[in-house]
């Protein structure tokens, strides 16, 4: 007797190449080729392991083609989808709310769940019978769980204080707990998380601050189940040391050019008591490669006719500057397209000032106001505060008057490191005097 668990990931919705190349066609592709597999093995249970998009405030064509896919997912097995470090628990509790019909569907008959931080303690345990009643798949999942905002509801309140890998350790001792509570003999354990751990191999196509050593967590320390889908790593792959079946489903696509030579799947698991457990990483074929050509003119000649439809970054030697160089490649290369042009001469590194193909090379500006601001003592919920005011004043177009505004002002004083108990929404300090930082 065996359950099946289909499981698949970082899907990374709104993901672009560069600054303006959407990828919409690819994703439908990748999408209808997951649901057939899914389709195709009839499993049990189906988990998404994180990070549905990849920004926290998703395009309305990226929010419909989310739940499009769920639903259609949710008519082959119930689905679970945890919250991943790029996701917000406001749009997936929407997407919830959408998915089971506007909150009409009850207990047996909500086909999509989801584990976010706004649950208490963000963990998510749930049972599902197998399609034959002979077995129950009964799963914990547990969304990211962010360093600075390190939700969990810890019974010792030392471990607020302690190390990510401390809190993570025990953090999942008790989901170890609860799932086994009230087990029973026909019990299957799944465990769900978007984590990294330690000795994963990355892509770097993650958000390299997520992946230090600080924020790895032990594989010994992950609960003893029959199957862990685990999120977070774009590079399918098992991990060791697990003592049972753990994998990444990674990327349904290559994400940048850090993945070029990986192939992505999705996870089909047979797992149940006293059985040996079966996995298989299915390959995914839909969307365009991502090519990372280097060499001379005429090296990258010879390679040229091999690379068709795909997604291309040259590195082009050369012994002199050339200013048609991008027309002389796109000639080569007629059905690519060329997204990053990088020219390297003895003794010189320069760049092709292509704007839009650099533009991809640029980490995201939030990513790294997020990463900054709480060391400078802006944390919880304030941290939310600026950048929420960071996200308005990107959407608002340049005013004639330059004189800073309120949310300019509550971003000047969390960059100064100045305490924000004292800017009010007005962007005044408590005297009634405008911020000193924003001036």
């Amino acid at each position: 007797m065996t359950g099946r668990v289909f499981h698949t990931s970082d899907w990374h919705l709104g993901r672009q190449i560069g600054r303006h190349h959407r990828r919409d066609g690819e994703f439908d592709a990748v999408l209808d080729e997951i649901v057939e597999i899914a389709a195709d093995f009839a499993p049990d249970l189906i988990v998404h392991s994180g990070d549905l998009f990849d920004g926290p405030r998703p395009s309305l064509d990226d929010m419909r083609r989310a739940a499009q896919a769920l639903r259609r997912l949710g008519a082959i097995a119930p689905v679970v989808v945890v919250a991943g470090n790029h996701d917000t628990p406001y749009v997936l509790a929407f997407l919830e709310f959408v998915l089971n019909d506007m909150g009409t569907r009850e207990g047996d008959q909500v086909r999509v769940r989801f584990a976010t931080d706004a649950r208490p303690d963000g963990l998510l345990v749930a049972e599902y019978p197998t399609k034959d009643g002979e077995l129950t798949l009964r799963i914990g999942a547990l969304p990211y769980l962010h360093p600075n905002r390190f939700t969990y509801d810890f019974a010792d309140p030392a471990l607020t204080t302690a190390t990510y890998a401390e809190r993570m350790r025990t953090v999942q001792a008790d989901v170890y707990r609860r799932l086994t509570a009230g087990r029973g003999a026909r019990d299957v354990l799944v465990f769900a998380a978007h984590l990294f751990i330690e000795g994963a191999t990355p892509s770097y196509s993650e958000r390299r601050i997520s992946l230090s050593a600080g924020y790895a967590a032990a594989a010994g320390d992950l609960p003893d189940v029959a199957y862990g889908a685990l999120g977070h790593i774009h590079k399918p792959q098992p991990v060791g040391r697990a003592g049972f079946p753990a994998y990444y489903a990674g990327s349904p696509l290559q994400m940048d050019f850090g993945e070029s030579g990986d192939t992505k799947s999705v996870v089909l698991a047979e797992v149940g008591p006293g059985a040996n457990p079966r996995i298989e990483l299915v390959p995914l074929t839909s969307g365009r490669r991502l090519i990372r050509l280097e060499g001379t003119l005429e090296e990258i000649v010879q390679r040229a006719g091999r690379v068709g439809d795909a997604w291309v970054k040259a590195v082009v030697n050369t012994e002199a500057s050339s200013a048609f160089l991008p027309e002389t490649l796109a000639r080569m290369l007629p059905k690519a397209t060329i997204v990053d042009i990088e020219e390297r001469r003895p003794g010189v590194a320069g760049r092709v000032l292509d704007r839009e193909a650099s533009a991809g090379e640029l980490p995201d500006i939030k990513d790294l106001l997020c990463d900054y601001l709480p060391g400078r003592g802006t944390t919880g919920p304030a941290l939310d505060r600026v950048m929420a005011a960071f996200a308005h004043l990107q959407a608002e177009p340049d005013p004639e008057d330059p004189a800073p505004c309120c949310e300019e002002t509550l971003l000047a004083a969390a960059i100064a490191g100045l305490s924000l108990d004292g800017v009010d929404r007005s962007g005044l300090l408590a005297d009634g005097t405008g911020s000193e930082a924003a001036r």
